[in-house]
């Protein structure tokens, strides 16, 4: 060997060992960052009075989420009397404030929702207040679980809260408000009545909303009202843990969840909305009880809380509303980074400028052509729309391969580590792949600078018309740049470490981003975790190249797709499916009470159970008006024994053509929902009034909640050319257990439970 070949291999060698280890230690810092935001700490039962302790907290969460309690039952009732006498206990004076309320948000179409609800409302006085600091989260639960998490544990750290600040002794500026609401899980209602007619919703206030979507991991406020510059100054500052990134903000809007965040913000209230989503398998299920809570999120909920409460009950909160809007994530250890958004864009342009920057540089001192270098971006294109692709298809893949896998409120499995990191790996095996395959033809260089320009571009268009998620990007792609920069002025032994330390905003960002996001459930990962590896692998392109094989450069793509491949195998394996780890299955019953015809309704994509119960489209069919018929199957049903709504005229007046109408409604058989509608025909109605409440949208009818014992009344005035009206009412027990008593109901195996069941009875009344 020649001193000249044995100084390159020399190089050679050193080039793969510092590009090994500049690879491994920017995925401990991709590590690191997401163990920075991960609750871990637990405060015990003896923890000093005027702190939270996630262990008094969730003796609470023992001893009320104990059975499923949703709206009109009696251990809803159970719930809301223990809840206001724990509130008693602490000193303070709770009121129930029952009222009525209309969901604030609904299909076109559909029956307008509303109930009677029962919210918990408490006061703690201030000394000289400028408005008021809100605790809330929900009491109420779904029909087919305990709701120890969704919205046990923000309802316990909503009441241990205030035993902190009762045991604190020392009054706080503004008025601190504890609000309960009642059923959030049917429709937002007791937020949205509220909203609507409590005095205590008038003036400056924050509301410190918490909710759960999961049973653990880190507790994120994922999105609030704007402008937002002086609650998220104080959240960051003020918080225990502060864990925030106003890309969450963007992603619900793909989510089909809500909280009460939708009825407070219309009504002029500033909100920071909080929860956690890992394990969202249990998320609705059977299984959120008591033994599933972690008490470190927990914690984190209640530690955050009490700080915030306290921080914001200390300012004047006229000023909260004041100020820009803000760009935000999080940065270890523990740091809450913000900006304004307007800075977004300018980041976003600065970011192109030294991405361009560093082509022109680069093309000068004869690394790339122009040429190849506008092809490497044209072809970068390529991965990222593949990474969307793959992820867009990849539940519906797994669910093919393991069908009993559907059946989750989230598309989460209860094991889904497993199939996280296949998602990881399938997205850097497109990445790789795409570049060993063009690497050659268009040149490495050209390729990498490829994806940096794309990654700039994404920066500086997401500040435009995305701010809040533009930092994904922007970050990235200009320390990405600025490296390139550096590396091509610096001794060539320093590149490898000098590009490595340009890549730092990378791991900081796209990686824990991809990985945190992986708990809004698989059915997404083509929106957000794919997407991001496959940017942050572009950008990793140079690295990739110095530990490249020389003599089989195919090695690492199909060493890749096997690990993927592996990744997918074992965690479809170690997902269990049996009575520990059931999976959701839904059916409705309807009974027409005038034809005495019955159906069963059930999903398009019925489990191997619920097949047995499928049959035709339900799209337009009556029965399933209530339950939203073109995502149904209908079939035959024998008919049960079961007595239809009444209907009953109060009042009868009919003027210049319009008659007037007040009648009650009543469920013999004592179904926690009631609902009327208007036949077809002439008929239009001009005013409808439930319980009281005017319902302005869509009036020809609605779903009500909780109508009581008594029944319920309703005015209404349609416009009935032929003096005739045909008034439908149906009744609604959504109560799983009682599905067991309706002829040909098979139970199902001890792997499904019951969800989005209903039973319901129609009639059909002319009046």
């Amino acid at each position: 060997m020649t001193p000249t070949a044995a100084d390159e291999h020399t190089s050679g060698r050193s080039s793969l060992t510092g590009g090994l280890v500049a690879l491994c230690v920017l995925l401990l810092i991709a590590i690191g960052a997401i163990m920075d935001t991960t609750p871990t700490a637990v405060s015990p039962a003896g923890a000093p009075d005027r702190e939270f302790s996630a262990q008094r907290a969730f003796a609470q969460i023992e001893r009320f989420a104990v059975a499923p309690h949703p709206v009109g039952s009696a251990e809803h009732t159970r719930v809301r009397e223990y809840l206001v006498g724990e509130l008693r206990r602490l000193g303070l004076r709770p009121e129930v404030h029952e009222a009525v309320g209309v969901a604030p948000r609904g299909e076109p179409g559909e029956p307008v929702t509303a109930g009677r609800v029962f919210n918990i409302v408490t006061v703690i006085p201030g000394t000289a207040p400028t408005g008021r600091v809100f605790v809330t989260a929900h009491y109420d639960s779904v029909p087919e679980g305990p709701g120890a998490n969704d919205d046990g544990a923000g309802t316990a750290a909503a009441i241990e809260t205030a035993r902190a600040l009762v045991a604190d002794g020392t009054r706080l500026r503004n008025d601190v408000v504890f609000l309960i609401t009642d059923a959030e899980e049917t429709g937002l209602l007791g937020a949205e009545a509220f909203v609507n007619e409590h005095p205590l919703a008038q003036g400056p206030s924050v509301v410190l909303n918490n909710e759960a979507r999961g049973s653990k991991g880190p507790v994120l406020m994922f999105r609030s009202t704007e402008p937002n510059a002086g609650l998220i100054s104080m959240f960051g500052s003020a918080a225990t843990m502060p864990v925030a990134d106003s890309v969450y903000a963007e992603l619900m809007k793909l989510l089909p969840n809500d909280t009460d965040f939708t009825a407070f913000a219309p009504g002029g209230m500033s909100v920071l909305d909080s929860a956690y989503a890992n394990a969202g398998t249990l998320y609705h299920s059977v299984l959120d009880d008591p033994a599933h809570v972690d008490l470190a999120t927990l914690q984190q909920m209640g530690d955050n809380t009490l700080a915030l409460a306290r921080a914001f009950g200390g300012t004047d909160l006229a000023r909260m509303t004041t100020g820009d809007d803000l760009v935000y994530f999080n940065l270890p250890p523990g740091l809450l980074v913000r900006y304004p958004a307007w800075a977004a864009t300018l980041l976003g342009g600065v970011a192109l400028l030294a991405a361009l920057a560093l082509v022109f540089l680069a093309r000068r001192r004869g690394a790339v052509t122009l040429r190849h270098t506008l092809l490497g971006a044209a072809l970068a294109l390529i991965p990222i729309g593949l990474g969307v692709g793959v992820g867009v298809s990849f539940w519906d893949l797994l669910k093919v391969l393991r069908p009993g896998l559907s059946g989750t409120a989230t598309t989460t499995p209860y094991r889904p580590e497993l199939l996280w990191l296949a998602v990881l790996m399938l997205a850097g095996t497109i990445l790789v792949a795409w570049y060993a395959l063009l690497r050659r033809r268009v040149g490495a260089a050209e390729l990498a600078l490829g994806m940096l320009t794309w990654a700039a571009l994404i920066g500086l268009g997401l500040g435009v018309v995305s701010p809040g998620a533009s930092h994904l990007a922007a970050w990235p792609a200009l320390g990405a740049a600025l490296g390139g920069l550096a590396a091509l002025r610096c001794p060539p032994r320093w590149r490898v470490l000098v590009l490595a330390a340009g890549l730092v905003p990378g791991a900081l960002i796209l990686l824990p981003s991809a990985w945190n996001t992986l708990p809004t459930g698989l059915q997404y990962v083509g929106y957000a975790p794919m997407p991001l590896v496959i940017l942050f692998g572009g950008l990793l392109l140079p690295l990739i190249e110095t530990v490249r094989p020389r003599r089989r450069p195919a090695l690492i793509p199909l060493t890749a797709l096997v690990v993927s491949i592996g990744l997918v195998a074992a965690g479809l394996l170690a997902e269990r499916i049996d009575k520990e780890h059931p999976r959701r299955t839904s059916l409705a019953y309807g009974l027409d009470a005038d034809t005495g015809q019955a159906v069963w309704l059930t999903s398009k994509a019925p489990d191997q159970w619920a097949r047995r119960y499928g049959g035709a489209d339900a799209t337009g069919r009556p029965e399933a008006e209530l339950w939203g018929g073109g995502s149904k199957l209908l079939s035959p049903a024998k008919p049960a024994e079961l007595p239809a709504p009444s209907l009953r005229v109060l009042a009868d007046t009919t003027r210049q053509g319009v008659r007037t109408l007040r009648v009650r409604i009543h469920s013999e058989r004592g179904a926690s929902m009631v609902g009327l509608r208007v036949d077809g025909g002439t008929a239009t109605v001009r005013s409808l009034t439930v319980a009281g409440r005017s319902i302005t949208a869509d009036p020809a009818g609605f779903v009500f909640h909780a109508p009581g014992p008594a029944g319920l009344e309703v005015s209404l005035a349609v416009q009935a050319p032929g003096g005739e009206i045909r008034l439908r009412v149906t009744d609604v027990s959504p109560n799983p257990r009682e599905m067991s008593a309706l002829p040909g109901f098979i139970t199902p195996p001890d792997w499904l439970f019951l969800g989005d069941t209903e039973i319901s009875v129609t009639k059909a009344y002319t009046v």
